[in-house]
């Protein structure tokens, strides 16, 4: 083991040793045993062990000399020289004396003098070692009741010295005139500090106080943050820890701005034995108005299939969530109150949701609130036929200030029987109901506009049936994996639906849509079941991959589709309003860990003009990282939601491009994006990251620009920056 830079032989005593203490030192064993016993038991067992001991039956010194160590009630003492006075009560170690308490911690010095079973000490030149790298030094040091240490021209870090010069001063250390280490509750206390980065002070606070490192709770004063923004002026923030309890506890951090404030936030957290509970609240002064906003959430585990849970999300406007930064550039809050159930292989949920719009194009009359939403879902095990059955159902009801109110009741059962072909061939078939009841009213509004009339009390039942083949080609290719070609095709039918029958249903759930190789093989390509398509068609597409031995990839599939009949069910260029569907395709391009590519398209079935594209890709490895993507679909279906009429907004393409790159080599790391509208010939926002970091400290930069924007906004700018001491906390500096 090593001590004070020393490195120590483990000795064993010597049998002369061994004997002379066994059968001389008896009463001196009773004597050393109160010497080192915390508690001062003198019956405490004692593990004496050094090169040689001197004693005489008519003095009152005992002396141990040479790799001296004595272990008692968990605590260890080590020194080259240790002498008792049997008659003061007092030990005196010197040479390298080493204490190490039962939690690991140790205390170095160059000299100490001990009392009270230990409990008491005087030391010279001391040195500790705590947890998490931690580390104390000072002239001198004295110790009460085996309770406090104090200590005088104290230094304190939990950084490596230099390996080449450990003269050097570490990256960051706190001097002090002296300190206090209250080793009954944890704490550290320093007076006169001052904050030196690499040598340089920095920062002086006449008192300060710090847990000890191994203490993970404790209530205090955290690391305050500063900085400037446009919005609130300079600021800066007072954190305050307090512990309530093991279970829960609370920081208020007060928020003092220039231009705004003052402001307070609470943030409150609670662990149950089956369950935990958020909340973050704040509110305060902001532009010359009073602004509050809580966020709240939790989860409550009532057996091993049932757990409950909520959240709470409200804030009194957008600008005070986006000029103190708690959650820039949301359009709107959600909240909810659920119970689930789990079960083998099914699954319950009951829940009620609310939303608060928060940008001026959201009319809040308009939003949905849902209560109760029921969904169950239940996919049996396989019968004797290798089938399955399932089913899924829900009930729901949606009403809103104004606009459509709708209630719904609905039914999917289905059964899937897969079996193999005599050639190879993988074959399921499949059978599915919808089901659905309706009653709504205010069908000329928000969402629907469908000018079918004010109320609907209708209901619908849709069987599907399909067939689907898989017929895979395999082969291996010597030492270069596994090719596979692998024809796909599938018949679907159903009763034919019309727009007018679509139309005289609420559209709650199908309000988007996007025809790509994802849903090419769905019965219903729709996301929802209050759109259906009807019909029979057939499904058909080309699966070719190549899995090479080292993990490399290459996949890709292209599709289409025929339908019987033309159907008016889908948005105009959706491409599925002819009898030939738009193509589909996706290809997958990974022939080394550091280059991966995936493209998917939708194509017209008329030119093959691109109606869709949607391209990723990365190249590099972790020490540079370069990321691109690239989006167009030729109309933009978010124009759609509160229009009673297609505008022409939806025909006007979107074409965006992005770019990124990532680095990180050794303690550094970088990143930067962008995002740019081909469209408008203008950038999106655009992003920088750098952080570096050792075994002691982090910093981290982070800017953002948006250009874009917001709730009438003008863009918004972004910059951070993080430092982080270890065992000490965090200081952020941000600007926007």
């Amino acid at each position: 083991m090593k001590r004070g830079g020393v490195t120590y032989r483990h000795l064993m005593m010597t049998t002369a040793v061994v004997t002379a203490l066994a059968t001389t030192l008896g009463p001196a064993r009773a004597q050393l045993g109160s010497m080192m016993s915390p508690s001062g038991n003198p019956n405490a067992p004692v593990n004496f062990t050094a090169d040689s001991v001197a004693y005489d039956k008519t003095s009152t010194v005992i002396t141990a000399t040479g790799h001296v160590r004595a272990m008692q009630n968990g605590q260890t003492l080590y020194a080259d020289q240790v002498t008792i006075n049997r008659s003061t009560d007092v030990a005196t170690a010197t040479g390298h004396v080493v204490i190490t308490q039962a939690d690991g911690t140790s205390v170095y010095a160059s000299h100490a003098v001990l009392s009270k079973g230990m409990k008491n000490a005087v030391m010279d030149a001391v040195a500790a070692r705590l947890a998490q790298n931690g580390r104390m030094i000072a002239n001198g040091a004295r110790r009460y009741d085996g309770k406090l240490d104090e200590m005088v021209k104290v230094i304190y870090s939990a950084c490596n010295l230099c390996k080449t010069d450990p003269t050097a001063p570490p990256l960051w250390q706190i001097k002090a005139t002296d300190a206090t280490r209250d080793l009954e509750h944890k704490t550290i206390e320093y007076h006169n500090a001052v904050m030196e980065i690499d040598g340089i002070p920095v920062f002086y606070i006449p008192y300060m106080t710090q847990p000890d490192p191994s203490v993970k709770r404790r209530t205090g004063l955290l690391i305050p943050s500063f900085g400037t923004t446009s919005k609130i002026g300079v600021f800066i923030t007072l954190p305050y820890y307090i512990v309530i309890n093991q279970e829960s506890d609370i920081t208020l951090t007060p928020i003092l701005a220039s231009k705004s404030g003052p402001v307070l936030q609470a943030n409150y957290r609670r662990v149950f034995n089956n369950g935990i509970i958020h909340i973050d609240a704040e509110g305060g002064q902001d532009r010359g108005r009073f602004g509050d906003s809580i966020f709240a959430d939790g989860t409550l585990d009532l057996n091993q299939d049932w757990r409950a849970g909520f959240s709470y999300q409200h804030a009194s406007n957008p600008t005070y969530l986006n000029d103190f930064n708690i959650l820039p550039n949301a359009s709107e809050l959600t909240s909810n109150i659920y119970l689930e159930g789990f079960g083998q292989g099914s699954y319950a949920r009951i829940d009620a949701e609310t939303y608060q719009g928060l940008v001026a194009s959201v009319n809040q009359s308009t939003l949905p609130i849902v209560t109760p939403y029921a969904q169950y879902d239940f996919t049996g095990l396989p019968d004797p036929l290798g089938g399955r059955f399932a089913i899924s159902a829900d009930a729901f009801n949606v009403f809103r200030n104004v606009g459509t109110d709708t209630r719904r009741l609905s039914a999917i059962p289905s059964y899937s029987l897969p079996f193999n072909g005599p050639l190879g061939q993988l074959w399921t078939a499949r059978i599915e109901v919808i089901a659905a009841s309706y009653d709504a009213s205010h069908l000329y509004e928000q969402p629907n506009f469908s000018g079918t009339g004010h109320d609907a009390n209708t209901g619908r039942v849709q069987p599907f049936g399909a067939l689907m083949l898989h017929w895979p080609f395999a082969r291996g290719v010597s030492g270069y994996g596994t090719q596979i070609l692998e024809p796909e095709a599938q018949f679907v039918t159903s009763p034919v639906l019309g727009i007018s029958q679509n139309h005289r249903i609420p559209n709650e759930d199908s309000l988007d849509l996007e025809y790509s190789d994802a849903n090419l093989f769905d019965l219903n390509r729709y996301p929802g079941i209050d759109r259906i398509e009807g019909g029979s068609r057939v499904d058909y597409a080309m699966h070719a991959a190549w899995y090479l031995p080292g993990g490399e990839l290459l996949d890709g599939i292209i599709g289409q589709s025929y339908r019987f009949h033309k159907d008016d069910v889908y948005l105009p260029d959706s491409g599925l309003n002819d009898n030939i569907s738009d193509i589909v395709g996706r290809a997958t391009f990974k022939p080394s860990p550091y280059l991966n590519f995936t493209y998917r398209t939708r194509l017209s079935h008329d030119d093959l003009g691109a109606r869709m594209i949607d391209a990723t890709g990365s190249v590099g490895p972790a020490a540079l990282n370069f990321t691109g993507g690239y989006l167009y679909t030729s109309t933009n279906p978010y124009t759609l939601y509160d229009q009673s009429a297609i505008p022409a907004a939806y025909y006007v393409p979107r074409r965006e491009v992005t770019a990124g790159l990532a680095t990180s080599f050794g303690a550094y790391n970088f990143a930067a994006g962008t995002q740019r509208n081909l469209e408008t010939g203008k950038f999106d926002q655009a992003s920088f990251s750098a952080g570096w970091q050792n075994e002691c400290a982090a910093v981290n930069l982070i800017f953002n620009e948006r250009f874009t924007s917001f709730n009438l906004d003008d863009g918004d700018t972004t910059l951070l920056i993080q430092l982080t001491f270890k065992t000490l906390g965090n200081v952020g500096f941000s600007a926007l």
